[in-house]
C-alpha cells in the first residue's frame, strides 16, 4: 500500500463522481482498504482504471463486469503462483 488516496483524490485521477465511486463499491468491483475514512490504495487505483478502460473503451456493461474482474483476480494470482514457483 504505497499510496493512500481520499475519495476527492481518486475522483480527480480519474475524471469520475463520488456517486461513480460509490457505485463501484456498491457493486463490490472495488472495496476500499480502509472503508470507514474512504481511503484507497494503488491497488483501488488500478482497479478505478481497469474498470473505467472496460466501461468507456470496451463497452463492458454492469452485468459482465464483476465476472471479468475476478477472471482478471483468477489470472493474476495464477501469474504470482508461476512467478513464485519459478523463483525457486
Amino acid at each position: 500500500r504505497l499510496i493512500q488516496l481520499g475519495m476527492q483524490e481518486l475522483c480527480f485521477e480519474h475524471s469520475i463522481s463520488p456517486e461513480v465511486i460509490h457505485k463501484f463499491i456498491s457493486e463490490e468491483w472495488i472495496t476500499p482498504y480502509d472503508l470507514e475514512l474512504m481511503l484507497f490504495d494503488d491497488e483501488d487505483l488500478a482497479r478505478v482504471a481497469l474498470i473505467c478502460e472496460l466501461q468507456n473503451d470496451l463497452g463492458v456493461n454492469d452485468e459482465s463486469m464483476l465476472i471479468i474482474l475476478n477472471l482478471i483476480d483468477q489470472l493474476n494470482y495464477l501469474a504470482a503462483i508461476v512467478k513464485t514457483n519459478k523463483e525457486r
